[in-house]
């Protein structure tokens, strides 16, 4: 498949090397992200594909009558960025969840009364589902979270996901449908919480997952709700962010995402290139799930694929369930002391030798450095049975990692993914951990300079919605991590472009913009190469293209000089939101009307305000979607698009 896309290629760009292009963009700040991190002035597309990649003068070979012209105006351009951990599906689904509870919630009796104001309905399943509270609020309430959820909800069956995912909040009502009481055994990568001999209502890691399993059990209206949220959130949201290439960080086949994927393809709505992996379900019997994961290979096309396996070694350091080398300082009161095993080293090493030969790339969870440790035992005991047969395996998190292992990503071409978006993720909070691993080990964590130096392809992702989707975010955050930070915001690009392509197979059609390759450019409005570092999350992207073709732009982008200095003083972070948006506003001389508009036109809230810098507006009481702020004063109207997710 990838030679033939290659050779595919290459006889489409000597097709093309004299051709006059349909589209060309000039005197731009163009960063290619090739192999010598180049910047050109200059590209020109012709079916879907770059043809010429230079400067300006030389762009104009390719234009004629038909050609479209874009003057860059000294704007950056950047190849389509990738994100190859992203849950889109399952966190833009209505499905997913009814209601989101407060994570800094103090008691769980005030979780439960959350749930109740959100007067939540059951799916079609018969099951209330909510996300979002802390694991530590039902651990250090002191009372039974079981009980006090059975006060609220006597007779329906609730799954609260918390905010980690790694968890899941139950109900006496869902125990009896799981069949879970106090004889029940563990699942293989799970804990059933005992109090008194009795579940009392938390189920921890795979345990949870059980719960979710049941709930979302799939069903024509869940499959609707996947395919809307699909459609009109995730794919939209991802393209206003300028991401064209994804990889989804956990693939429920049982529950028809696969499916689902197929048909927003075959309706022509994905706006992406989309490689789903399959989650190898820790409690199946070994030889019935080999097999079904053998029978979804599917190598795709640039589009659509179905070749890497979601597999995870351990649990979280959150929670107690990452998998140590040592005990934990404070391990929650759970039955072990150094975390858990979704699949045992074993285990995980004959799924990649078998399934490695037909064309899978293993994506592995792996957090603590005793799971890391174990992921590249399998992967180079796989590697000592088969030899190299080209596979991209890749590890993501990564949080706490021996030194030791270190070199061992590069010496087994293993790519090193991580997520450094949160504030928690940044130094200055790493001894946050130390409560609950030490201060040895929590005081390296996710070292990306270490694997980085140690010459590892590395990549960065977002984990949303763990974490935001914006990917300015991790750029930024990823070179001002000192002292575990990339060495520049060129490095940090490439690991969300031409690397992540790498990680997915697809660098030889996408990843970098040089000629051969397809057209997945984006737009930007500022340059993130020369303003200060701590200020690269706030860049907004003004278009994004997939092959050629725009996905996204932003129509409220100023097209004159004027504009675009009027433009950027209207400030609006974040955009993409569950709470709130607080809006820079031009002057404080002049009286602005805010309003914003629904998707559909219809004005939900209005209000106006003089003599403020800024000013803060609550999302509550929007419902998901997409919105458009307008701000208007005398003869002067500006627009921004909002999008609220729940």
């Amino acid at each position: 498949m990838k030679r033939f896309t290659l050779l595919l290629v290459l006889f489409f760009s000597a097709m093309h090397a004299n051709a006059q292009a349909d589209r060309v963009f000039i005197n731009g700040k163009i960063y290619t992200a090739d192999v010598d991190q180049s910047f050109i002035e200059a590209v020109a597309i012709t079916d879907g594909m770059i043809v010429y990649a230079g400067d300006s003068d030389g762009a104009q070979a390719f234009i004629d009558s038909g050609t479209a012209v874009h003057d860059l105006d000294g704007k950056l351009m950047l190849p389509g960025l990738h994100d190859i951990h992203i849950h889109l599906l399952e966190a833009s689904s209505e499905a997913a969840s009814s209601c989101t509870l407060d994570s800094w919630a103090w008691t769980i009796d005030e979780l439960a009364q959350e749930l109740v104001a959100c007067n939540p309905s059951p799916n079609t399943n018969g099951w209330i589902t909510a996300w979002g509270h802390s694991i530590f609020t039902l651990i250090e309430d002191g009372g039974n979270p079981r009980e006090i959820l059975d006060t609220y909800f006597p007779d329906l069956p609730v799954a609260a996901m918390e905010e980690t995912s790694h968890s899941a909040w139950v109900n006496s009502a869902a125990l009896e449908i799981l069949g879970i009481d106090g004889d029940s055994e563990d699942p293989v990568g799970g804990l059933i919480v005992m109090e008194d001999g009795e579940p009392n209502g938390i189920l921890m890691d795979s345990a949870g997952d059980l719960a979710f399993a049941e709930a979302l059990t799939t069903n024509a209206m869940i499959e609707s709700q996947n395919y809307a949220g699909l459609v009109e959130f995730g794919l939209p949201a991802i393209a206003e962010f300028g991401i064209t290439s994804i990889c989804e960080g956990r693939t429920y086949w049982k529950r028809n995402y696969i499916e689902t994927w197929q048909q927003v393809k075959a309706d022509g709505e994905l706006t992406a290139r989309v490689t789903l992996a399959p989650w190898a379900h820790p409690e199946d019997d070994d030889e019935e799930l080999l097999a079904a994961l053998t029978d979804l290979y599917d190598a795709g096309d640039d589009l659509l694929k179905v070749d890497e396996i979601k597999v995870y070694i351990d649990g979280i350091t959150l929670n107690g369930t990452a998998a140590l080398d040592q005990p934990y300082v404070y391990n929650f009161g759970w039955p072990f002391t150094n975390g858990t095993n979704y699949f045992t080293p074993e285990r995980l090493e004959n799924y990649i030798t078998q399934l490695e030969l037909i064309g899978y790339d293993f994506h592995i969870h792996a957090i603590g450095n005793r799971g890391v440790q174990e992921a590249l035992d399998a992967i180079e005991g796989a590697r000592n049975t088969n030899g190299d047969v080209g596979a991209r395996h890749r590890m993501t998190h990564l949080e706490i990692v021996n030194e030791a292992e270190f070199d061992r990503f590069q010496e087994l071409n293993v790519v090193a993914d991580v997520q450094v978006s949160a504030n928690w993720t940044q130094p200055a909070q790493w001894s946050e951990n130390e409560f609950l691993v030490g201060a040895t080990l929590a005081e390296n964590f996710i070292p990306i300079k270490s694997i980085y130096d140690a010459g590892a392809r590395t990549t960065l992702s977002s984990d949303w919605d763990v974490s935001t989707m914006n990917p300015f975010r991790s750029i930024q955050n990823a070179v001002t991590r000192a002292p575990q930070n990339l060495p520049s915001v060129e490095a940090a690009v490439d690991a969300r472009t031409i690397n992540s392509a790498w990680a997915l197979g697809n660098d030889d059609f996408t990843g970098s913009i040089e000629v051969g390759k397809l057209a997945d450019l984006i737009c930007v409005n500022q340059d993130i190469f020369t303003i200060p570092e701590n200020q690269i999350a706030q860049t907004e992207v003004t278009m994004t293209m997939l092959s050629g073709e725009i996905v996204f732009e932003d129509t409220g982008f100023p097209q004159n000089v004027e504009q675009r200095e009027r433009m950027s003083d209207f400030q609006m972070n974040p955009s993409i939101t569950r709470d709130y948006t607080t809006i820079m506003l031009p002057t404080t001389s002049k009286k602005w009307k805010i309003e914003v508009f629904s998707a559909s036109g219809k004005r939900v809230f209005q209000d106006q305000v003089r003599g403020q810098t800024s000013y803060t507006l609550s999302c509550d009481a929007f419902e998901e979607g997409v919105f458009i702020v307008r701000l208007s004063a005398n003869d002067e109207q500006l627009s921004r698009k909002l999008m609220v997710y729940r």
